[in-house]
């Protein structure tokens, strides 16, 4: 049985994927979209909530196990195909069931994602303290 931080950085990688995107066209999605317009006027600071989005899609790849774990459903019920809407999960079940050194490798490309999120959320934080501090300084200097 694979480690379970593979399902979750599958989720993680395509939950990032989704706030990059948004991160780099919001000033454009503020102006054309009534819902970012009514987002900024709401909460203007409303991408400090991209790990909480990227934590909630990477737990998508993770339902099976939970059905399984919670016992609402049974191993093999949670491996049949339907439940590939989850990252792929019955496929990629299988062929780490039949291939351990596969299971191994996806391991460590799980890992590695995972490492690549956590410092990639940093560094986009990190920009946003730096952008808010620079603002904030040249108010003070105006003053």
């Amino acid at each position: 049985m694979p480690e379970k931080h593979f399902y979750f950085a599958l989720g993680a990688a395509a939950g990032s994927a989704v706030c990059v995107v948004i991160a780099k066209q919001r000033r454009k999605l503020r102006n054309t979209s009534r819902f970012f317009q009514w987002l900024y006027r709401k909460e203007p600071h409303w991408f400090l909530y991209f790990p909480l989005i990227i934590f909630l899609v990477g737990l998508w790849g993770l339902i099976p196990d939970i059905i399984h774990f919670s016992g609402w459903l049974s191993k093999e019920v949670t491996r049949t195909h339907l439940f590939d809407i989850f990252f792929f999960h019955t496929t990629f079940e299988h062929i780490e069931n039949t291939m351990p050194i596969v299971d191994a490798y996806l391991n460590l490309l799980g890992q590695f994602l995972l490492a690549i999120i956590c410092l990639g959320t940093m560094l986009f934080y990190i920009k946003q303290v730096k952008t808010a501090l620079a603002a904030f300084s040249e108010k003070e200097k105006r003053r």
